[in-house]
């Protein structure tokens, strides 16, 4: 019976105690993401586009051209699988583009 009761008070004790390094954790968190925002606040550049930023292309994508890529990838993964797609635009002018297109729609053609 001594066994028994040693047991729980071992399971309890790990439990509390397991219980408050949590959250103990999360304060440590919550005020360090609070020091980090303050120091971002600080060294935060002035919101003024420079006249070099506006003339480069822009690397994200719009919602029109990620839902198209979705959707080809959709045809293309096994229905009912799950996969990990990592969507990375890439700086292509010109024929470029024109071969990453012409390969895409080989590849649906393929299947």
């Amino acid at each position: 019976m001594s066994n028994l009761a040693v047991g729980v008070e071992l399971l309890i004790t790990g439990m509390l105690t397991t219980f408050l390094v949590l959250i103990l954790l999360m304060y440590i968190m919550k005020a360090t993401s609070t020091l980090i925002a303050r120091q971002a606040e600080t060294e935060a550049e002035p919101a003024v586009p420079s006249p070099q930023l506006a003339q480069e292309p822009s690397t994200e994508l719009g919602d029109a051209e990620l839902v198209a890529i979705m959707a080809a990838l959709g045809k293309v993964l096994p229905a009912g699988q799950q996969a990990v797609v990592r969507v990375t635009p890439l700086a292509a002018t010109g024929a470029e583009e024109e071969e990453m297109v012409a390969a895409i729609a080989g590849a649906l053609a393929a299947r």
